[in-house]
């Protein structure tokens, strides 16, 4: 597991410290994305779906454009950004293989998720069922 000086080496500077911006050396560090979609905004959402060997991740997280908005942008420390990694990785939810993950694409009720009503999510959700299915009926 990477900590954020290893992700972020840059960020402090003498005596003050540049906050990061971009999620994705955080998103990288958990493992294998299969897909991920960022909400083009100055704020908003980003799902990913990660692959670890049988098992599959579903990870996703809103985000902001300014530092009063955005936990990443706003940290003042490594120690914050450390925060905002476990929390980010506590949040993905795994399932043991392609077709638990693929039953859980299909019954979860995105509409009622608070990032879950959107054009992109339903994309994101379509483009997850194909993957899961192909997956599943290709044998390996």
């Amino acid at each position: 597991m990477s900590t954020a000086q290893e992700l972020y080496p840059d960020c402090q500077q003498d005596d003050w410290f540049d906050a990061p911006g971009n999620y994705q050396p955080i998103i990288d560090s958990f493992g294998s994305v299969a897909l991920q979609h960022d909400e083009d905004g100055y704020q908003g959402d980003t799902w990913v779906l990660y692959k670890d060997g049988a098992r599959y991740g579903y990870l996703c997280f809103g985000w902001g454009s300014c530092s009063g908005c955005d936990a990443l942008q706003g940290a003042d420390s490594y120690a914050e950004i450390d925060s905002i990694i476990d929390g980010l990785r506590s949040n993905i939810r795994w399932f043991a293989s392609g077709a638990e993950a693929l039953e859980f694409f299909w019954s979860h009720d995105w509409d009622g998720d608070y990032c879950g009503s959107g054009e992109d999510i339903k994309a994101f959700v379509a483009k997850c069922k194909e993957l899961l299915t192909e997956e599943a009926t290709c044998p390996t």
